[in-house]
């Protein structure tokens, strides 16, 4: 009996260190994100490029992230397989995580700048790139929820941005920017959500 508990209390442990580890896995995610953004505005703030520099940046920043959190994905499969539990990704679900993203891209940066929903042209790209991120992250969310389970960490990387929506409507000057912080604000809480249930997951 007492060498049926002890196995039972290594399997826990071991379960446990493996949610730690997906859940560092989605602290990565946002953090590498949050890093290209901030890198990006870090950029602009001092050179000023012209609009053919966002051609550039935003395919090999998307290929770095890419390459940056499928290398640290690929580590969370192999710990998957050595404590026997398999960390796979449905096929039908990143097809929709994909789709997410694309329709988010089509609203955010071409529908609803058009609408002119703002109070000028900058207010109505800030309402549109809330509107982006908000509504990609939250399908994602959807997805993550049909498929793998709710993942709560995730709530205020697409609150926080859909809350600012209305504040970038009327703003005359920086909306831009200050869109740009919310959904850092956004990004940061989920990175720092995350790592809070890693040391949970830990703990059990």
């Amino acid at each position: 009996m007492e060498e049926v508990r002890e196995l039972k209390d290594v399997l826990e442990r071991v379960e446990g260190k493996l949610i730690a580890a997906g859940k560092m896995y989605g602290a990565m995610n946002f953090g590498a994100w949050l890093s290209v953004m901030l890198f990006y505005y870090t950029i602009i703030g001092v050179f000023k490029p012209s609009w053919q520099f966002n051609l550039v940046y935003w395919p090999v920043a998307f290929i770095a992230a890419m390459g940056f959190t499928g290398k640290v994905w690929r580590r969370l499969q192999r710990l998957g397989r050595i404590t026997g539990r398999k960390a796979e990704v449905s096929t039908t679900g990143g097809i929709l995580i994909t789709l997410a993203w694309i329709t988010g891209i089509v609203l955010g940066w071409g529908v609803i700048p058009g609408m002119h929903l703002g109070v000028n042209a900058e207010a109505s790209m800030a309402v549109g790139f809330l509107s982006f991120i908000a509504f990609s992250v939250f399908a994602m969310w959807l997805v993550f929820a049909k498929y793998g389970g709710i993942e709560r960490e995730i709530v205020p990387a697409f609150l926080i941005p859909a809350m600012g929506v209305p504040v970038a409507r009327g703003m005359e000057s920086g909306a831009m920017a200050w869109a740009g912080f919310l959904v850092g604000l956004g990004f940061s809480l989920a990175v720092l959500l995350y790592i809070y249930s890693a040391f949970k997951a830990i703990e059990r």
